[in-house]
Parts: structure tokens; C-alpha cells; sequence
């Protein structure tokens, strides 16, 4: 097949540190090494450029002149709005300029920020939407205003959900929430494809700050609806118990409604043990997983979530977690088994599973058996049923 793929992030633009770049770079590469040609339409802030990357055929678009003019006539007041419409606008002139070139069998947007919302109104192609999040209650639950302009673009996301009738989420959790939420039923669930981004480690982070130390884990941006303010909130009352645990924070510190700095937030919670915190900025995945596999526990308290590829990282390299109920976790853990759960927003119950958890006899064990669970996300089982899916969306256009 000749697959095209649009979004706003990629991996191979600077500003990117969302799963959103991480799940197509790893289906893409998926779908390459099973022969069938990639490209990807990316929203970049370098140039307008074509490249290979990795085998696949990357396509930068900039913003242009559908912004300015929208910005112009609302008088900036959305920004946003305009934003996504130009992208949105962009992305469908360069498919159906490569589609002119060279037939595309199939293309697959994300809902987030609706950049296909233009295309499924004029493209003649075959295509598909995958829902990573719904974003009015992702909103909530990160305590965000909305506005006009953010009103607008949560307008054009359930928009294109509507037009391109072929839509999947990765997590029965989602396919619930859309048909509570958004009153969409026509939702496929496809797992994405996982698998480990490099065995070429780089473990300088590791030595300089965690040797020899015995620490939970807690690794994505810091924002409330990952939890963050959960765990910082439960952590006093896990020091207090167990003097030898240290909590390790890798990623993006960003500002809340809580605090402007989310790592200050949770220094000012645990003033009695800063020693026991340390945080380490983004990292990449080389330098991320031997992190993560000389951790004693992993905490992903998220008040909503998909599958996120923490958890699923984590597992992979054979450490036990602790996640959240109602927030996909217990599609992939299974208490006691595979993992530990917890409700979700409760400090509580976060500090008495901790505890818990802590001392518990068979920790590596339990984290072998999550090991063993995640490869059934391998990319011989996820991809095949996504091509099986994309077949059939492509059969019903023919026979239509």
C-alpha cells in the first residue's frame, strides 16, 4: 500500500514531546518494514522541505497566508482556530498533489487539532481518523479555560469525526468515552503497534544521578491530568514510611492551574524531603530507558489516559506499575498480576498502594508477567489487524 499520514507533530521536528509523534513514528516504521510506503505531512516551524527519515518520506508544511487573514479579520482573538484551518487547508493541497503523482490508497489523520477536517470534505482518497483523546473532557481534566477559539477547535475535531465515517481508538476506554461524550458509536479499536525504540543505550544520566539509589519512576509531562499533582500530593506519606525511597520525575515541567512551575509545586508539597526528589528534564529514549529499568516502581496516577506509551514502555522493560481505574490502565494491568490499580484522583489510596507496593515480595516477577503482556502488542498482531482494517475501508470505497 501507498500510506500518507498528516499531524501536527513528528519526530523529526524539535518542538515535538507528545505521544502523539512517538504512536506514528512507530506505526510508520511498522508499516515500512512490512513493505508498503509511508509519507508523512508534518506541521513545521523550519522550512517547507521533503526528505527521507528512516525510509519514510517526510513532507513539511509551514503556516501561511490562511492564517494571517484569519487572524487579520478576528483580530487575533483565535489564534488556535486559525491555525488548524490553515494546516488543515495545507494538508489537503500536498495529498492530493502527491495523490496526482502517485495514487494513495488510504490516508489516516489524528482528531487532534482537525487537520483533516478540510480534507475529508475534498479529498478523493480513502480515509481514516485515529482518536488519541476527546478533547473537551481531556480539557477538564488538565483544568484548561475554554474559550472561543478552543470551543471552535473542539467544533472542527468532532466535525471531521462526523465526515470521515471510518474512525478507531486504540482503547475500548476511549471507544466508551466518544459514545458517552461525543455520542459517536461507529468506533473501531485498534491496539498500536509497540515495540522498544532502540537497544542502544546511553546510561551517563542514570550514573550521574540515580546509581545505587532505590526509586519510583514517574516519567511524561507534568500535568494534572497525567496525575502529577496525585503523586506529589501522596509522596510526604510514602517518605514518611520508607526513608530509603527516592521519586524520580523525567519530562517537561509546564504550568497549571495549580502552579506555574509543576516541579516547584511538588518541592513545596514535600518540603521535609526534597532529597528524596529529583527531576531530569526531557530526555530521549536512550538515555530515558535505563531509567526506567533501574526503577523500583513506576507511578502513572492520570486522571485520563490511552494506553499511554509510559506504561506500556515500562512494561515492556519489565518493571511493575501502578495506574489509574477508569483510565485504560486495567485494559493492560491486572491487579497483582501484571501491575496494581488504583482509583483514580484519590491521594490516599495512591499513598496506601505505594506503601504497599513497595515492600511487596514479587515486584520482579509481577513485572516479568507485564513484560509478557505487552507482547501482544507486537507489531505482527497490532499492524496486521490495522491492515486488515484499512483493507476493507479501501474494498467498501471500490464497491460504493
Amino acid at each position: 500500500m501507498r500510506i500518507g499520514f498528516a499531524a501536527t507533530e513528528y519526530v523529526t521536528e524539535k518542538y515535538f514531546s507528545g505521544g502523539l509523534a512517538n504512536y506514528l513514528h512507530r506505526v510508520a516504521k511498522a508499516l515500512l518494514s512490512l513493505g508498503h510506503e509511508v509519507h508523512i505531512v508534518v506541521l513545521s516551524e523550519i522550512d517547507r522541505s521533503e526528505f527521507e527519515y528512516e525510509g519514510l518520506q517526510i513532507h513539511r508544511l509551514t503556516l501561511g497566508k490562511i492564517q494571517q487573514i484569519l487572524d487579520k479579520i478576528s483580530r487575533y482573538s483565535i489564534c488556535q482556530t486559525s491555525q488548524c484551518l490553515d494546516f488543515s487547508f495545507q494538508v489537503y493541497r500536498k495529498l492530493l498533489e502527491l495523490h496526482k503523482k502517485q495514487s494513495f490508497d488510504i490516508v489516516q489523520f489524528p482528531d487532534w487539532n482537525a487537520c483533516g477536517v478540510v480534507s475529508s470534505l475534498l479529498l478523493p482518497i480513502p480515509q481514516v481518523t485515529r482518536i488519541s483523546a476527546y478533547r473537551p473532557v481531556w480539557m477538564k481534566m488538565c483544568e484548561c479555560s475554554r474559550d472561543r477559539d478552543e470551543q471552535i477547535i473542539e467544533w472542527l475535531e468532532w466535525l471531521q469525526m462526523r465526515l470521515i465515517k471510518h474512525i478507531y481508538a486504540p482503547s475500548y476506554t476511549l471507544k466508551r468515552l466518544l459514545a458517552e461524550e461525543a455520542k459517536i458509536t461507529h468506533v473501531q479499536v485498534i491496539r498500536t503497534p509497540f515495540y522498544l525504540e532502540t537497544s542502544d543505550w546511553d546510561s551517563s544520566v542514570f550514573n550521574e544521578y540515580l546509581q545505587d539509589k532505590k526509586y519510583l519512576l514517574f516519567f511524561g509531562r507534568f500535568q494534572l491530568h497525567k496525575g502529577f499533582h496525585i503523586l506529589a500530593q501522596a509522596l510526604p506519606q510514602v517518605f514518611k514510611k520508607h526513608p530509603d525511597c527516592h521519586a524520580v520525575f523525567v519530562g517537561l515541567d509546564v504550568p497549571s492551574s495549580l502552579a506555574t512551575s509543576m516541579k516547584e509545586y511538588a518541592l513545596s508539597l514535600c518540603s521535609h524531603y526534597t532529597h528524596h526528589l529529583i527531576f531530569i528534564d526531557q530526555i530521549p529514549h536512550t538515555q530515558l530507558y535505563p531509567i526506567i529499568a533501574g526503577a523500583k516502581l513506576v507511578v502513572l496516577p492520570s486522571l485520563i489516559d490511552n494506553l499511554p506509551n509510559a506504561c506500556l514502555e515500562a512494561m515492556a522493560l519489565g518493571k511493575p506499575i501502578i495506574g489509574t481505574i477508569g483510565a485504560s490502565f486495567e485494559e493492560l494491568l491486572t491487579e497483582g498480576e501484571t501491575g496494581f490499580l488504583v482509583p483514580v484522583d484519590e491521594v490516599n489510596a495512591l499513598a496506601t498502594k505505594i506503601n504497599e507496593v513497595w515492600m511487596h515480595p514479587s515486584l520482579n516477577e509481577i513485572g516479568q508477567a507485564a513484560k509478557k503482556k505487552v507482547q501482544e502488542f507486537g507489531i505482527e498482531n497490532t499492524v496486521k489487524e490495522l491492515l486488515i482494517y484499512y483493507d476493507r475501508i479501501i474494498r467498501d470505497r471500490e464497491v460504493s
